[in-house]
């Protein structure tokens, strides 16, 4: 398995690898704004985590007089986390739906919660994330 985020496109792609890679599912995420671009390259999941916490970003201007917030509806990262091999950088849900389409995040990758929760429990540690401008 593998997914492929086009970053000016706001989409999501979600692969099944072999010898002839077949789609799976396409989604409508948001990406980074443009003073927060989502990184451009070659990652890999690297951490997944059901209900998890917030946790302001280690020296970032835009968090930092934020405190950690619990699982619940007003955690921005929604009830998922699958972290990339980018350093901060994420696929999770998020409560705010209308920001799915844009570039509204501070580089993470956002989705509908209902379709989060559907790749979470596809995706595997190690799955292959191509993040590219297109």
């Amino acid at each position: 398995m593998a997914g492929v985020i086009r970053r000016s496109s706001n989409e999501l792609y979600y692969y099944r690898v072999g010898t002839k890679p077949k789609l799976i599912r396409m989604f409508k995420v948001a990406t980074g704004r443009s003073e927060y671009p989502t990184p451009l390259g070659k990652f890999e999941v690297i951490n997944k985590q059901a209900n998890p916490w917030w946790y302001p970003p280690a020296g970032s201007d835009w968090a930092k007089d934020a405190e950690p917030i619990p699982p619940g509806s007003s955690n921005p990262l929604g009830t998922r986390w699958m972290g990339i091999s980018s350093p901060y950088v994420g696929i999770h849900g998020t409560p705010n739906a209308a920001s799915i389409g844009y570039s509204a995040s501070h580089g993470c990758i956002r989705m509908l919660i209902p379709q989060v929760e559907w790749l979470f429990n596809q995706v595997e540690l190690g799955t292959p994330v191509f993040i590219v401008a297109a």
